[in-house]
């Protein structure tokens, strides 16, 4: 993590360096007009693994490669934080396979969330909503929501907003993606479709271990096939390990919310974490 840190650090300078070298856009110098540069998105496509099914498209939020490459320009960008210390790429390291590999996450101020990040693979095949408690119902509306939580990026979307709008590279990337005439047209929806275009095409599974010896690339060890099939509860002579009722193939999710026994609590307020229960009630 501290690695990670100090390269959005050094990323942050450098980005000031450039910014502050802009003056304040201005109808009347033209400097927000965007007209001038090419919009002709391309379309971005992906190879899904064979074992998995073609998620939905997105009518009002297609993929294309500039839509990719803006939201990947901004998931590893800390412009987004109040003190441009942090990125989602913090909390979501690809390293990590995109957690932050802690039990409770931490925000700008040094403040533990009560919760750890999820990670962002294979987003684009839920169906019943995102975070923990699936407060989000959509990968759009989940990447507007970290930027104002104050244990998280601890800043406000008018803030990133004009800090975009200054930036010298994003109002071109803007333009490409969306085709936006302005620089005053970049606004926090269009960020957000962008940040999700590029958790969309998060997607693993095809070189898997488990994905290659079901195609008979490879054969498992003596170790490995006796943990699968207790995973599957396949062998009666094994002892049952009840997971894959959660972890279900392809996914190894079951895309549902579940009360896990783990707290102790004689009435539903007393759990100090209500979960999926505070959205729905």
């Amino acid at each position: 993590m501290d690695s990670v840190r100090q390269y959005l650090v050094i990323f942050s300078i450098l980005f000031t360096i450039a910014s502050s070298c802009n003056q304040e856009p201005s109808d009347q110098k033209g400097e927000t007009d965007l007209t001038n540069i090419a919009y002709s998105p391309s379309e971005y496509k992906i190879d899904y693994p064979s074992d998995f099914p073609k998620p939905a498209t997105i009518p009002d939020n297609p993929l294309s490669a500039e839509g990719v490459q803006l939201g990947r320009h901004l998931f590893y960008d800390p412009i987004l934080s109040s003190d441009s210390s942090l990125s989602c790429a913090s909390c979501h390291n690809p390293r990590t396979a995109f957690t932050d590999n802690v039990a409770f996450s931490k925000g700008v101020t040094g403040e533990l969330g009560s919760r750890s990040s999820m990670s962002v693979l294979n987003a684009v095949y839920a169906s019943k909503g995102y975070f923990w408690d699936g407060r989000a119902p959509t990968l759009e509306d989940q990447a507007l929501q970290p930027v104002e939580n104050p244990v998280e990026l601890h800043e406000q979307w008018p803030n990133v907003e004009e800090k975009l709008r200054r930036h010298p590279l994003y109002p071109a990337m803007f333009r490409k993606a969306f085709g936006i005439q302005s620089r005053k047209e970049i606004s926090k929806e269009l960020a957000a479709k962008a940040i999700s275009q590029f958790e969309r095409i998060l997607v693993t599974g095809q070189n898997s271990i488990f994905f290659k010896q079901k195609r008979g690339e490879i054969f498992f060890s003596d170790d490995e096939q006796t943990g699968h099939d207790m995973f599957f509860d396949l062998d009666p002579l094994l002892q049952d390990a009840e997971c894959n009722h959660c972890h279900a193939v392809p996914f190894f999710t079951a895309n549902d919310f579940f009360n896990n026994g783990l707290d102790s609590a004689a009435s539903y307020s007393e759990f100090k974490d209500p979960g999926r229960g505070k959205i729905t009630g």
